[in-house]
């Protein structure tokens, strides 16, 4: 035979072998993603850039994803279509940060983040530098991007000179100047697919690499570097290949375009295509999976027309393309989920299964919804197949089951309890009451335990006639019974609505409550899950508190309970199904705790255990240590020996920032802010994109807070202002953990700079030009400065005087506030006194003395409690009104406190005190207070004075302080009389301060001090 038909035979041979591996369909574990939401599901690229965050290519531009929305990445333009930077199919990021972008019509353009700003780097047609389209994107390690165009050829940037450098690609002597494809090597080797095949840019020269038995050449669409250093290739006809010392051998053959390529974390090959997406054993080159969109999958791919591929940083799979959209993988090497069989026919076609037995000889038996049970394959790594239909000719619903040693199976299904042979054949069945059955146990004795809705049965051989209702000593077991375990030491424990209880003894039946301590007993006393531990400890759920432990038993042989769940502040039950693994750990289908590291950690979606909603009482220990729990939607294993904690710092960034509610752009390692920007909102996110709700945040802002301000993640865009200028540090801090942070954290210096006239330098050189000013105008001494220096005296002075009256003012009365009486009182005090010192024996004269009044308004709470503050406030205005009647202009009014009014009257005669005390009085009460449309309220005062000096012969013996605690104490001794009216000191007559009286009593008996009260006008000038 001709050696050209000969290499045609083997080729067809070779591709017929191929197309049959490549049809492999994928396992019984379902392979779950989460999609992200884009507009119209087109996505022609995705990257990832250096600090963490997901570029997605849409219909609608580019966008930069932090787990939770898209940003708009776009152009200075005044019209959204001038900003959009419209059709990318490649980008690439690169090492200082920035992100090179390969567009459809504006040619290349990078990404700043330093300035948070878009850059064009040779435009569209006409500029300098590639015309577009641009097809292909790489960075090298030195910073040069290399260019790849549909039609004008290869090119190499070098960014730092803005200097596009063009390279020619032959093939068989001809330019190909259309590149789909760049890759750079990790030892620094260039490769281009292009429209004819691939080439190699060596030591500064393009050469090609041939294409085994595609002499016409082939279009290499797709290129990807693997672990080894080894380049893969795609063809555009579905070739796959990989290139070894120096050549190109095919490993596999797709009938389909090969589009994007990928290694995955375990070191399984990544192909897509526009027909679906294959997983390829790099060894073998054989595909282990064809992954392609099933409508009856829900965490599936959501489409087949595949044009990216992407392994992030944290080793997750993201795949993009066209009505597919973004989705990133779902996977952990310890969970999986077992979904429904796609053949309609099969026994586990619905997979709602709540309740799952593994057999002794390997076989996992998953009773249905549909009455059918299926036997699955529990070995090691068989990823429980479905091995065929358990026999059974009832249709029954089996809600729970348990494997006799003799290998005969228990069950229960539609209220009867059945008793099979292994090969499924009915040996017996006995009707049961108590609705449905929730546990189900055999003992050692024969006896067969039943756990229902409603209450606990006991069978007590498979000879017996009927199941017997058990009731503890205490009195009726009503309510549901969740779990039955055997202790250690023989005895039957239960849980159930009514709490925990144990047998008296193994084998007697007789049932009591277990006693518990008050301080340390069950949070919840409903009991959802039992477990004894190899230690022989006892672990207990509840559907409140979760997971307890057993500590052990007090004095009085009462059980002491360890809250795990509530000191690790976790609420809602642990997850009912309790199981242990080899290392002591305590799983469940929603948690895992470590007694050794006393860690408790949760799993779920983020981790691709979708599998519906769980369901107590289903799940079962495989052979090799592995977990099963049944749900909605299938089952979930568990491999607890491959579980790892998983990690609590997740990376993080600044997403987005405003300033003065306005959009900024994005600070780099610091944020300076010019002067006059006062507020600002920053958005902050953990770029953990597993399940970005989960995620927890703490953040302070040093300068202003000093502790953390905790948020879940709709909290993560807080406000801060308005701020003063200075130093700042925005910390943030994020977690995955239900309660453990990690030690990593976000730090951002921020500066608020001042204003010019803020300065110290502004400062100093304005006292500086005040002072040559004033320096100016005494040396000149000209009329014309001197007018002006008296206008502008004038003015200032004016100005001054405003501002002093303000501070000394009480915003709401308008009387004078405590500073005024503190600046004004030493004068009046030293011109009091030098009248008393210095005058002749004639005494200081008439109006020499100073009067102290304290005012108190009665009862001035109530008025507040009922008609509220407001009415308290209009009472207040309203009383300095009519104290300004009262008083002279020349006295002080002070607000003193709340509805304290502090009273100095000047130069008057203290034998006038007691009737200026009664004219206050009537001027408050004659009158009513309004406080509302129609509505008034009567109000009287109580008043305490006190003369100063108050003892003219030795004026300096009571100072201002012991005056002013002495109207105090008359004001308190004018409340104590009925209120509404005055108790006053006029003069003291040897009296000192340490004897003042305090009190009714002692103010009416003091005979060394002159004493005014309302209530005893004739008591006036008594002594």
């Amino acid at each position: 035979m001709h050696p050209l038909i000969q290499g045609l035979l083997g080729l067809l041979m070779l591709l017929g072998a191929g197309w049959t591996r490549a049809d492999a369909g994928v396992g019984p574990l379902e392979v779950q993603f989460r999609s992200v939401t884009v507009p119209q599901n087109s996505v022609p690229a995705i990257s990832q850039d250096r600090a963490g965050f997901m570029w997605i290519a849409t219909n609608k531009g580019l966008a930069r994803y932090d787990g939770y929305r898209l940003r708009p990445i776009e152009q200075a333009g005044d019209t959204t279509a001038k900003r959009s930077l419209g059709w990318v199919r490649a980008m690439a990021p690169a090492a200082d940060g920035r992100m090179w972008i390969g567009t459809e019509f504006q040619g290349l353009v990078a990404y700043d983040p330093e300035h948070d700003r878009v850059e064009s780097h040779g435009s569209a047609q006409g500029g300098p530098g590639p015309q577009p389209p641009i097809r292909a994107l790489a960075a090298e390690r030195d910073g040069s991007i290399w260019v790849g165009t549909l039609g004008q050829g290869l090119y190499r940037y070098s960014p730092a000179a803005q200097h596009f450098e063009a390279h020619e690609l032959r093939w068989r002597g001809q330019a190909e100047k259309r590149v789909l494809a760049l890759q750079v090597g990790g030892n620094g080797v260039v490769w281009a697919g292009h429209w004819r095949g691939l080439a190699r840019f060596v030591n500064g020269a393009w050469e090609n690499l041939a294409l085994p038995e595609l002499d016409a050449g082939m279009p290499v669409q797709a290129l990807a570097e693997d672990r080894s250093g080894r380049i893969w290739l795609g063809t555009q006809d579905g070739h796959l290949g990989v290139v070894e010392q120096g050549q190109v051998r095919w490993v596999q053959m797709f009938s389909m375009p090969i589009n994007a390529l990928a290694e995955g974390a375990d070191g399984r090959l990544w192909v897509g295509g526009k027909v679906g997406l294959f997983w390829v054993n790099p060894a073998s080159g054989a595909v282990e999976a064809r992954l392609r969109q099933d409508p009856r999958r829900a965490m599936g791919l959501a489409g087949n027309d595949i044009s990216g591929l992407l392994r992030d940083r944290s080793g997750a799979m993201w795949v993009s393309g066209y009505g597919l959209g973004v989705q990133r993988h779902l996977s952990h090497p310890a969970l999986a989920v077992r979904g429904p069989d796609a053949d309609l026919n099969s026994p586990l076609a619905e997979a709602d299964v709540r309740a799952v037995l593994a057999l002794k000889n390997g076989e996992v038996l998953a009773p249905t919804q549909t009455g059918h049970i299926a036997r699955l394959d529990g070995r090691p790594g068989r990823d429980l197949a479905t091995l065929g239909e358990w026999p059974r000719e009832r249709r029954s619903v089996v809600e729970i089951m348990a494997e006799a040693a003799d290998a005969s199976l228990w069950m229960v299904a539609a209220g009867r309890l059945e008793h099979r042979a292994p090969d499924g054949r009915l040996l017996r069945d006995w009707p049961l009451d108590g609705g449905r059955a929730q546990q189900l146990l055999l003992r050692g004795d024969g006896s067969i335990w039943l756990g229902m809705q409603e209450g606990l049965y006991r069978l007590a051989s498979e000879a017996a006639a009927a199941p017997q209702r058990i009731h503890p000593l205490s009195g009726p077991l009503h309510g549901g019974i969740y779990v039955l375990a055997q202790a250690p030491d023989g005895r039957l424990w239960l849980g159930g609505q009514q709490g925990l209880f144990r047998e008296k003894a193994a084998g007697e039946n007789g049932l009591e409550v277990v006693p518990q301590a008050p301080e340390e007993a069950l949070a919840s006393p409903i009991v959802m899950g039992l477990l004894w531990g190899r230690d022989g400890r006892l672990w207990v759920d509840t559907p409140v508190s979760g997971l307890h432990r057993l500590k052990g038993w007090d004095g009085e042989g009462r059980a002491r309970f360890e809250r795990i769940s509530e000191r690790h502040g976790m609420e809602g039950v642990f997850g009912g199904n309790l199981h242990e693994d080899e290392q002591g750990r305590i799983w469940s289908q929603l948690y895992v705790y470590d007694p050794a590291a006393d860690r408790l950690d949760s799993f779920g979606s983020a981790e691709g255990a979708n599998f519906g909603s769980f369901w107590f009482f289903a799940s079962t220990e495989l052979p090799g240590g592995g977990l099963l729990f049944g749900g909605s939607r299938g089952l979930l294993r568990v491999l607890p020996d491959a579980y790892r904690a998983q990690r609590t710092s997740p990376p993080l960034v600044i997403s987005g920032l405003r300033v003065n509610g306005q959009p900024w752009e994005l600070p780099g390692t610091a944020l300076t802010l010019p002067p006059g920007k006062r507020s600002l909102s920053i958005e902050f996110a953990a770029l953990d994109y597993a399940d970005p709700t989960r995620l927890r945040y703490e953040f302070r802002l040093e300068g202003l807070d000093s502790d953390w301000t905790r948020v879940d993640a709709s909290g993560r865009n807080p406000s801060f202002g308005p701020l003063r200028p200075g130093r700042y540090t925005l910390q943030v801090r994020a977690t995955a953990h239900h309660a453990l942070w990690g030690t990593e954290q976000l730090q951002l210096p921020i500066t608020l700079e001042p204003a010019w006239w803020e300065t110290d330098a502004a400062r100093i050189a304005g006292v500086l030009a005040t002072l040559g000013a004033i320096w100016a105008w005494m040396r000149w001494r000209t009329r014309s400065l001197r007018l002006r220096e008296v206008e502008l005296k004038a003015l200032v002075d004016e100005r001054t005087a405003e501002l002093r009256e303000l501070s000394l003012t009480d915003a709401l009365t308008g009387l004078r506030n405590r500073r005024y009486l503190e600046l004004r009182l030493d004068d009046d005090l030293r011109l009091c006194l030098r009248r008393f010192e210095t005058s002749d024996d004639a005494g200081p004269g008439p109006d020499a003395d100073l009067l102290l009044l304290l005012l108190d308004l009665d009862h001035f709470k109530r008025i507040n409690d009922l008609h509220g503050h407001a009415a308290g406030d209009a009472v207040l205005v309203q009383l300095a009104e009519r104290l300004r009647s009262v008083f002279r202009e020349t006295d002080s009014l002070v607000r003193w406190g709340g509805e304290e009014i502090l009273a100095l009257a000047r130069e008057t005669d203290r034998r006038d005190a007691a009737e200026l005390a009664a004219r206050v009085c009537a001027a408050v009460r004659e009158q009513p207070f309004e406080i509302g449309p129609g509505e008034t309220v009567h109000v009287t005062v109580s008043i305490g004075f006190c003369a100063f000096p108050l003892d003219p012969r030795h004026p300096r013996l009571w100072d201002w302080r012991a005056c002013l605690a002495l109207a105090d104490s008359a004001l308190y001794a004018a409340k104590a009389q009925g209120r509404d009216g005055y108790v006053g000191a006029i003069r003291a007559n040897g009296l000192s301060p340490r004897e003042a009286p305090d009190g009714l009593p002692a103010w009416r008996h003091e005979k060394r001090l002159v004493v005014a009260r309302s209530d005893a006008v004739d008591d006036a000038l008594t002594t």
